[in-house]
């Protein structure tokens, strides 16, 4: 049998006995693809809808699991038929997305664990993982990609030669990542399966000097200067020699880990530092026939091609295996074998187009943030300026330090309200003393007391009057007493009227300047754009920490009054949060 039929829930539903133009190609790390055809009469095309499953044989053998996607309808003189391109299953993972933004890897996360996380966001289960030969711990960035070029992300930044390979012969399928092979396992040799042979050779993409950047742009954009042995933000191939400074850029915004960057850099150069050669190969198949295993062409076969002629003899793997026709041509093969793998996206346009691989990357944008502060100031209270640096910042361009001083700022002055007050005075008996004298009167006086004489209308003492109308008065001495009873004396409450204005008091003369505890020594009392880069605290990375406040100080030598603004210029993802 050469192909059957099954729905989306792998229900058999037809044998397609009149299938006709079987054949498939099958490419090392890339989507396979399949076609056949059928008579336009033929009843079965009902169930070759869009989408099913359909197994295709290559004589006894399985070649494997594709799905059908275009058909084409042509009317000729031998009839009409109805052509159904399909690929492989591996498409299924086309099918779901990474949605938003998805960070997964890094130190203690190996790369199975990623690819597993992946295949956890298929809405259909319908693919599971299998051997995992690589142990590499690398972080990964994903925002509304599919789940298909996320893997194929997964293993860019590999230095080793991989290859993905599955079984796809029960539910749920197998999806392996495992090392390539590196022993010849076939040949190609003229006169025996080498039917013709084209070489290419192609330096028009040689790299030799690679500057890579990741997330971000312009001057924010991530580079690796900071992983680079070299510290430079370029690495060299060791063909360089050979070939010169071929200098290119290799940006992938979707990494925004340095090392990730680095290692996936490295791999590309290493694919690029040589021309690309290429091993275009008719060859026949002759393991139907020999059933050897080294007559079997395999797509990521180390395989040696001998032709004494052209002098070629060398060992290289297989890129692509073609068979055109399996029943009017069950022999033939084209093969292309190459020094490296061919980039996806000039190897096959249509895949990466049906990838929907975009530039949906979300990059932030650069932020200036610039905070104010005034306030007076003396040696024990320091004027004291917070600022917060958001957890989400990819990268801190500049913060700077203005200040100026001035004198220390009243805005009122008064004397202060005063409430009542009551003082008290103790009373009691105050007695008065009157001598023994005599005094002639014509009128009514009132005895002297104590050298007090007073007047008090008509009385008599008591004395003798003689008759010229004049008299003499004798008083003995006696006194009189005056009663003082208890008293207080009160003040009332009142109030002083405040007066408002500006008021300045002294100034300080030298200042102490600190960041997170840090101090800066050199500075005066007035200062512009003091970098405080080298003064802010950080992590164990060496970056300045995220998701925390950072502190300033400036500390004078008396009262004074401090002016500042800090001014701070950032890079910030635009991940993460809501949307309020």
């Amino acid at each position: 049998m050469d192909v059957t039929v099954y729905d989306l829930n792998m229900r058999k539903v037809a044998y397609l006995e009149n299938a006709f133009g079987i054949g498939y190609e099958e490419r090392f790390n890339e989507l396979w693809t399949a076609s056949f055809s059928l008579p336009a009469d033929d009843e079965k095309n009902a169930e070759c809808k869009p989408f099913y499953f359909v197994e295709i044989f290559d004589g006894d053998e399985r070649v494997d699991l594709f799905r059908i996607i275009p058909t084409k309808t042509q009317r000729s003189a031998d009839g009409s038929t109805i052509s159904y391109s399909c690929e492989h299953v591996l498409a299924t993972l086309l099918d779901d997305i990474l949605f938003q933004y998805h960070q997964i890897g890094g130190a203690g996360v190996p790369i199975g664990q990623v690819i597993a996380y992946i295949l956890s966001k298929q809405s259909t289960p319908r693919w599971q993982l299998g051997t995992v030969d690589f142990a590499t711990e690398f972080e990964y960035n994903f925002e509304n990609e599919n789940l298909l070029s996320a893997l194929w992300a997964v293993t860019e930044p590999l230095d080793a030669e991989y290859q993905w390979t599955w079984d796809t012969s029960a539910m749920p399928w197998t999806l392996n990542l495992r090392a390539a092979e590196q022993e010849v396992s076939a040949y190609i040799r003229y006169g025996k399966n080498l039917v013709g042979i084209t070489v290419d050779e192609d330096p028009s993409q040689i790299v030799t000097r690679l500057y890579p950047l990741g997330y971000g742009e312009g001057v924010n954009q991530l580079d690796i200067r900071s992983v680079n042995p070299t510290g430079l933000p370029y690495i060299d191939a060791d063909t360089i020699g050979e070939y010169g400074v071929i200098a290119t850029t290799y940006v992938d915004r979707s990494i925004d880990n340095a090392e990730t960057l680095y290692a996936t850099a490295k791999a590309y150069l290493e694919r690029y530092k040589r021309p690309r050669r290429t091993y275009s190969v008719d060859g026949a198949e002759l393991y139907r026939l020999t059933n050897d295993p080294i007559d079997k062409f395999r797509s990521g076969a180390l395989v040696r091609i001998i032709d004494e002629e052209l002098g070629v003899d060398v060992i290289q793997r297989v890129h692509v295996r073609a068979r055109p026709d399996i029943n009017e041509a069950p022999g033939d093969a084209q093969l292309q074998i190459a020094n490296k793998v061919q980039d996806i996206a000039t190897g096959n346009a249509d895949i990466l187009n049906r990838q929907r691989i975009m530039e949906t990357y979300a990059q932030g944008a650069t932020n200036i943030d610039t905070q104010n502060f005034a306030d007076n100031c003396d040696p024990t209270h320091p004027a004291v300026l917070r600022f917060w640096v958001p957890e989400g910042t990819a990268r801190i361009n500049k913060v700077s330090l203005t200040y100026q001083s001035e004198a220390f700022r009243a805005y009122e002055r008064a004397i202060a309200a005063a409430p009542a007050t009551t003082t008290e005075a103790g009373g009691g008996i105050v007695s008065t003393k009157t001598g023994t004298e005599f005094w002639n009167f014509d009128e009514d006086p009132i005895s002297p007391s104590d050298g007090v004489i007073g007047y008090s209308g008509s009385h008599n003492h008591g004395g003798e009057v003689s008759s010229d109308g004049s008299h003499s008065h004798s008083l003995a001495r006696h006194f009189h007493d005056f009663s003082l009873p208890d008293h207080t004396h009160g003040i009332p409450s009142h109030t002083h009227e405040i007066e408002y204005g500006i008021f300045e008091g002294p100034m300080h003369t030298a200042v102490t300047v600190s960041v997170d505890g840090n101090i800066i020594s050199g500075l005066g009392i007035n200062e512009s754009e003091v970098d405080l880069i080298p003064y802010l605290s950080v992590d164990a990375e060496g970056k300045i920490k995220r998701g925390q406040w950072h502190e300033i100080t400036v500390t004078p030598n008396g009262l004074g009054r401090i002016v500042a603004t800090v001014a701070i210029q950032l890079f910030v993802q635009s991940r993460g949060g809501g949307d309020y």
